[in-house]
């Protein structure tokens, strides 16, 4: 469970609470991806951005965004739908944090999205967050520096049950399209999980 008197940003707590709450009222399937789910499943560490993966039909996302606006979410829900919609990925401010919104365009996304599970967020809020498997996923697919540092926090941290199995299989539709990093990645594996460091 996430302490909000800890080094996360009250405005972070804030929005992830209100955002699951919003998606939940709504059957809305979703899963805290990023830096603040790093924090859950692995390591923490700072970060003011707050990253889901967010599959809605369209015609829920007017009324939800209305919701969001409603509880202090900085909304333009035309361009919102725009980008959502057209380009896969949006951004809008809480407070002093960016709230991304990563739709699920990628077959190993909808993997993610199932295997997500709901943990303690606050005393009586649980968000769902993806998995370790999940998390290494998608930064796999983002693949910047800081994606890679984390993917190594999450082998190490998720050693003694981490389905590997599972990763390699996902990953496997870019293997080949994605020789350095799926190089990378077996590389990671080695040093994090199969040598025991």
């Amino acid at each position: 469970m996430v302490d909000d008197s800890a080094s996360l940003p009250r405005d972070s707590v804030s929005a992830v609470e209100s955002l699951a709450t919003a998606f939940d009222a709504r059957s809305v399937r979703y899963a805290l991806i990023g830096g603040l789910a790093l924090g859950l499943r692995g390591r923490p560490r700072f970060t003011r951005d707050v990253d889901f993966l967010l599959e809605i039909p369209q015609v829920v996302l007017p009324g939800l965004l209305e919701d969001l606006k409603e509880r202090g979410f900085e909304i333009d829900p035309t361009e919102v739908i725009r980008q959502y919609t057209q380009e896969h990925l949006t951004s809008f401010p809480f407070g002093h944090v960016r709230v991304d919104w990563l739709r699920p365009v990628l077959p190993l996304y909808s993997r993610v999205l199932a295997d997500a599970t709901p943990l303690a967020w606050t005393e009586g809020h649980s968000v769902r967050v993806a998995n370790a498997e999940g998390l290494i996923l998608t930064k796999m697919v983002a693949f910047r520096p800081q994606d890679l540092v984390d993917i190594e926090v999450l082998l190490t941290a998720n050693r003694d049950e981490i389905d590997i199995d599972l990763i390699r299989e996902q990953w496997a539709a870019f293997a080949a399209s994605e020789p350095e990093r799926t190089d990378w990645l077996e590389a990671a594996i080695a040093r994090r999980v199969l040598l025991r460091e």
